[in-house]
């Protein structure tokens, strides 16, 4: 691209830029087939020369293009399995990776292949000889350089779009929150008892999942801990007097610290992407000698070891998110889906539709029940269970909480007479005024100045387009 058009793209407001460089994905994008489907792809190439001439990250052209329907070429053989709105979460996500060594280094090599757009890096160790036989960042050249540094210099040369903040620090009780500030979970790959559990302590605190990984010999674990779910404890009693476990003794080899680490990332992606089902209360142990590996249950959901057992669980929050047709619900439900899900929030999503449309076809068993007079159906497959029921809006709102007892949060898009608490997404030129709507509002997202223009009271809070994670906040601390 020529210079003069760098200046003047430089030039412009921040509104502007944005749109120029969303221009300019469009124009670079081209065609590729992925399977039976044909996607458009920016090459590695146009995604740096854009990222030059606009002077911003390779991250932000990788999230213009993916909010745009355009895959990044260096994510093509992921979008398969995770889709572009994993990839897009993949992207938006910051991970942080608490130890750099032999779980850690394999750990943040595979998330910046995968495009995690940022990474927390926590280690105080420099590379030994000892660390030469598994730790796949340890070389010769780099004995006695810090392996966060070395970390981070192998995240810049296998992926300049993820940005890499790094703490040469001991993990201690003290600071752990405060090395974790901003991450959406946090993967533990250290070496020592008192650590682990500063770091579980601190991921409860924040209110964010934790990965846990282990290793020994042939011997490897893995854990995937939600705030509110059994964790360390449960495999490792008291922390007091124990500094370091078996694989002081057993030693640690190449091919079960990747294995594990390996299994560490995958419980990552599932857990920001949403696909599939991550290990919560389920310790995943691992026995290579012989070949075999256990799922070894540690307790319920929502709890831990010191809640009463018969602690009873409140009943869901709902929440109705109204506005016009085009103003963006749909869009934002998926947002805040993904992000309560990593949170470890368990949220069930419900649509409203004025049209009758039909979920069972005539002749089918279960449509002949429904004929024969039964209230309600279920279908139950090995891969998921359908429930119909032969009621109406107005009287299936009643049964809601029933319904979704066992989750935390109920997401309604539409129902705008219905009883709960509400949440207006408002567009600019396409919404109805503020003043139309009926109910209570709790907040409004979307063009909250233009929201505010239309009568939206200044006593009621506004969430920019951009403010997910603010609203996903006031979602989980308030008390609809």
């Amino acid at each position: 691209m020529a210079k003069n058009e760098a200046r003047k793209v430089n030039k412009m407001d921040a509104a502007a830029k944005a749109q120029a460089i969303k221009n300019m994905v469009q124009e670079a994008a081209e065609p590729a087939q992925v399977g039976k489907k044909t996607e458009r792809v920016l090459s590695l190439t146009a995604c740096g020369e854009i990222a030059r001439t606009c002077d911003v990250s390779r991250r932000e052209v990788e999230l213009i293009a993916l909010e745009g329907g355009i895959v990044p070429g260096r994510y093509l053989r992921n979008i398969g399995t995770i889709g572009k709105e994993g990839q897009l979460c993949l992207v938006r996500a910051t991970v942080a990776v608490v130890g750099c060594g032999g779980l850690g280094g394999l750990v943040v090599e595979l998330l910046a292949r995968m495009g995690v757009g940022r990474l927390i890096l926590i280690d105080n160790d420099v590379f030994s000889d000892n660390n030469l036989n598994r730790q796949i960042l340890a070389r010769e050249a780099d004995l006695g350089r810090p392996k966060v540094e070395v970390a981070r210099e192998r995240v810049w040369a296998i992926n300049p779009a993820t940005e890499v903040t790094y703490f040469q620090e001991r993990l201690t009780p003290e600071n752990a929150r405060a090395l974790l500030q901003g991450a959406d979970l946090v993967v533990d790959a250290l070496d020592n008892l008192p650590a682990r559990f500063a770091l579980e302590a601190a991921a409860r605190a924040s209110n964010i999942p934790l990965v846990h990984g282990a290793i020994a010999g042939f011997l490897g674990q893995v854990l995937t801990i939600f705030p509110g779910d059994p964790g360390l404890a449960e495999i490792y009693g008291s922390v007091t007097g124990r500094e370091r476990g078996i694989e002081v003794e057993t030693g640690n080899l190449a091919a079960t610290a990747a294995l594990v680490a390996s299994l560490e990332v995958q419980e990552v992606i599932k857990i920001l992407t949403g696909v599939g089902e991550p290990l919560r209360c389920r310790l995943f142990y691992i026995d290579s000698a012989s070949g075999q590996m256990h799922s070894l249950p540690l307790g319920q959901t929502g709890k831990t070891a010191n809640d009463g057992a018969a602690a009873q669980r409140p009943s869901p929050t709902v929440i109705s998110f109204v506005g016009t047709s085009g103003s963006g619900k749909t869009t934002l439900l998926m947002e805040l889906i993904q992000g309560l899900v990593r949170r470890g929030v368990k949220v069930a999503a419900v649509k409203h539709t004025h049209e009758d449309v039909e979920t069972d076809t005539a002749g089918k068993d279960t449509w002949r029940f429904v004929q024969a007079g039964a209230e309600a159906v279920a279908l139950l497959t090995p891969k998921r269970a359908t429930l119909f029921y032969e009621l109406g809006a107005e009287a299936a709102v009643e049964r809601l909480r029933d319904w979704f007892g066992p989750l935390d949060i109920v997401l309604l898009e539409g129902l705008k007479s219905g009883p709960f608490p509400k949440i207006a997404v408002f567009r600019r030129g396409v919404s109805e005024p503020i003043t139309r709507m009926t109910g209570r509002l709790v907040a409004v997202f979307g063009d909250v100045a233009a929201a505010r223009q239309s009568g939206l009271s200044p006593s009621i809070p506004g969430f920019t387009w951009r403010e997910t994670e603010k609203l996903i906040d006031f979602i989980i601390t308030q008390s609809f």
